[in-house]
């Protein structure tokens, strides 16, 4: 994992939320023990990129309170615990982290994944990185969530970060569940977020396997268009959710492919919105050039990348670690890379990785 531009190195912090208490303090005590400094960063940091969109300050946080008292506290998912965190900012409103929570993904996230199957092991894998402004705070507030029942067992794991109530990237013994931004301009809606649905997800007791989640996210309907990405146990099972605004969608199935790999467009071949993709860079430039270039139009360079290194690597090789060495080129490496996580859902496994800059 050498390169000029991070420092990717395994996060070792794992943090219990018991999920099925009642009172948030209970729900995130041990994140809230250890992690206050990291959320109150973050936090901060989030709200920084909000107002540097040249949106005028005092517009989202009224924005953020009409939003808050007339949708959130009505139709929206965990606003308790977001409330109770917000408590613990100083500087915070509740409706202005309700807000926030939400733009984890109304804001520019970008993220590759690849789910594949792994020769060696004879399962399936899950390979993402996560790409988003702001990324030296994210890593540095990178946990590992272990979600616990009332029963003390231990449901899924999720690649934290703290003061989030969402989730972005997920395992359970049966599948692993990440998503990933889609460039559908102008498309916001009030339905649910699509963190939470994930979170709701990973918490449902009867959602055990890949084809209960594969119908489960066929109902969702979103807050954002993005893209959701299904894997499962068996050889091919492993499905990409294009969900787009008013309900609509498109999904692609891995099938009898070895592996399937999802950035931050539509795909070329298959999608009905391809429109909606941002122009690509023109091909050529330097690692760092492509380093730092914008995530929307280095998708497709992305894309290509990872799949043309998959498809040439040997079958003895280690899936993982050739993934890794992928994952380290520019642009799937990037100056928003925040962090790595491998998924293995025949056993719930993951390993976490941040990336901060060197």
């Amino acid at each position: 994992m050498d390169n000029p531009y991070k420092t990717i190195q395994p996060v070792d912090k794992i943090r219990q939320v018991y999920y099925q208490e009642q009172r948030p303090i209970d729900v995130w005590h041990e994140v809230l023990s250890n992690d206050a400094d990291e959320i109150h960063n973050l936090c901060n940091e989030m709200r920084q990129l909000v107002f540097s969109v040249g949106i005028p300050k005092w517009l989202v946080v009224l924005s953020a309170k009409i939003l808050y008292h007339v949708v959130y506290k009505r139709w929206g998912h965990y606003i308790k615990e977001s409330d109770h965190i917000a408590s613990t900012c100083k500087g915070i409103s509740p409706s202005l982290l309700a807000f926030l929570q939400r733009q984890y993904t109304l804001s520019h996230m970008g993220c590759s994944v690849v789910m594949a199957w792994d020769e060696q092991n004879n399962e399936m894998l899950a390979f993402r990185s996560l790409d988003w402004q702001g990324s030296n705070d994210i890593a540095r507030s990178t946990r590992q969530y272990h979600f616990v029942n009332d029963e003390g067992e231990e449901v899924a794991k999720v690649a934290g970060v703290a003061g989030m109530v969402g989730v972005l990237t997920g395992v359970k013994p049966g599948f692993s569940i990440a998503i990933n931004f889609a460039p559908w301009k102008r498309s916001a809606q009030f339905k649910s977020d699509p963190t939470f649905l994930i979170r709701k997800l990973l918490e449902d007791p009867d959602i055990v396997d890949y084809q209960s989640a594969y119908e489960q996210i066929k109902t969702w309907v979103v807050g954002s268009p993005c893209f959701i990405s299904l894997c499962g146990v068996n050889k091919g099972e492993a499905a990409v959710f294009e969900l787009g605004a008013r309900q609509l969608m498109h999904v692609r199935d891995m099938g009898e492919k070895s592996f399937i790999v999802q950035t931050n467009h539509y795909d070329q071949s298959t999608s009905p919105f391809t429109k909606h993709n941002a122009p690509p860079i023109p091909g050529g430039g330097d690692d760092d050039e492509l380093y730092h270039s914008a995530l929307m139009p280095n998708s497709q360079r992305r894309q290509e990348l990872i799949t043309r290194e998959l498809q040439s690597m040997s079958s003895v090789e280690s899936k993982e670690e050739v993934l890794k060495r992928i994952f380290v080129r520019p642009p799937v490496l990037n100056w928003e890379t925040a962090q790595w996580v491998v998924m293995r859902p025949g056993t719930g496994s993951m390993t976490i990785y941040s990336c901060e800059d060197k």
